[in-house]
């Protein structure tokens, strides 16, 4: 079964959203080897080392409610990036090189980048998951996407969620044997300094007397003169 033939699409054009992204180069990095939860968690530190290439996106895709927000971000990111199933070499895409590259395509761990990028900027609380499929490979973890808890302040999946997978062209949750989920949590620093009254105090500096050195000079010049003057007065 060839996967990309399967899950391809037509794309939108998207000329539109290119001048909301910054311009990258697509350069690639070694990010070392792992396993599947290696992989998850480097998906983790791309969410939190490029989030801000969507923040202009994400302010267009927010809707009303977390249902309308959630279909919003599937939408965009299946109509717009071409999917394309990575090979031996594991590709995680920043979401801008990913929309630079919608044509070429992408697979599950970009689009969960992305996805995942956007709720950041909205301020939702998500989950990266990895599932087992019984149908493929059902010993190994072999796809992921983003799980959104319906109860946003508690975060706890089992009370629902939506699903955010830009693969399948309608967005419902594989069948799966196991699962298990990471939440993206951005990094917080607290500001802050103490405040103090004290006002500067300029420090008045003393001044000293200095002995001339130059003294007997000035003396035999102040001489000259006086003779000078003499004579002149004469």
């Amino acid at each position: 079964m060839d996967i990309d033939n399967l899950l391809q699409r037509n794309i939108l054009g998207g000329q539109e959203y290119e001048p909301l992204f910054p311009e990258v180069s697509c350069d690639k990095t070694n990010l070392g080897n792992g396993n599947t939860f290696d992989t998850v968690r480097m998906i983790k530190q791309m969410v939190i080392k490029y989030n801000h290439q969507t923040k202009e996106v994400a302010k267009g895709l927010q809707q009303s409610s977390l249902k309308e927000t959630c279909d919003r971000i599937y939408s965009f990111l299946y109509n717009h990036i071409q999917y394309k199933a990575d090979g031996m070499e594991q590709m995680l895409r920043s979401p801008a090189c990913a929309f630079k590259e919608r044509v070429k395509g992408v697979d599950c761990k970009t689009y969960s980048i992305f996805a995942s990028c956007l709720l950041a900027n909205m301020g939702i609380r998500h989950y990266i998951r990895q599932i087992k499929q019984p149908s493929f490979r059902p010993d190994l973890y072999t796809h992921v996407y983003v799980v959104v808890p319906l109860n946003q302040e508690t975060g706890d999946i089992k009370q629902g969620y939506f699903i955010i997978d830009g693969t399948t062209s309608t967005n419902r949750e594989p069948i799966h044997i196991m699962a298990h989920d990471t939440e993206v949590n951005l990094p917080h620093f607290g500001l802050n300094a103490p405040k103090t009254n004290r006002k500067g105090i300029a420090k008045k500096t003393p001044i000293v007397a200095k002995k001339n050195t130059n003294l007997p000079v000035l003396l035999g010049i102040g001489a000259l003169l006086g003779v000078l003057f003499l004579k002149k007065t004469n």
